[in-house]
């Protein structure tokens, strides 16, 4: 069964599993570019890609969120994650370890960076930063994101 919180759950699961840190930002911007690079792979938004987009990325200051697993990570503050968590590992997210394990081991600021210049969030940057209302990413500008 595919999910955000599946997706978020098998990231930490892939960083247990390779003993590698991982923290509430790092578990955002993964799943945020994991779902990107998934649509660019494949070319389209397949099953999985609609299916786990159950839940969708809100545009914040550093960049695309999943509030409830924000908040449910959050009292890690910029912990490694997997120090108290040890996620789930889902098998149909089996051919994303390898993006995984590369986009853990990439800084997460420049992860950060990587997301604000991507339209999708550079489009509402003076509303972001302002905390204006801003609507949350659809699946379409995600994909429209990781065009080739």
């Amino acid at each position: 069964m595919a999910g955000m919180r599946h997706l978020a759950d098998h990231i930490i699961a892939v960083a247990n599993e390779n003993n590698l840190p991982v923290t509430n930002l790092q578990v955002q911007k993964i799943m945020f570019f994991a779902l990107g690079f998934h649509i660019r792979r494949t070319g389209y938004i397949d099953e999985l890609a609609e299916t786990t987009y159950d839940v969708p990325f809100e545009k914040w200051r550093y960049g695309p969120v999943v509030e409830s697993i924000y908040y449910r990570l959050n009292h890690m503050k910029d912990k490694d994650v997997t120090e108290q968590i040890a996620g789930t590992y889902h098998e149909e997210y089996r051919a994303w370890d390898q993006l995984i394990k590369g986009l853990i081991n990439i800084d997460v600021f420049e992860l950060v960076k990587l997301s604000h210049d991507l339209r999708s969030w550079a489009d509402y940057e003076e509303d972001i930063l302002a905390k204006n209302y801003v609507a949350s990413y659809s699946i379409e500008e995600i994909a429209k994101d990781f065009e080739k």
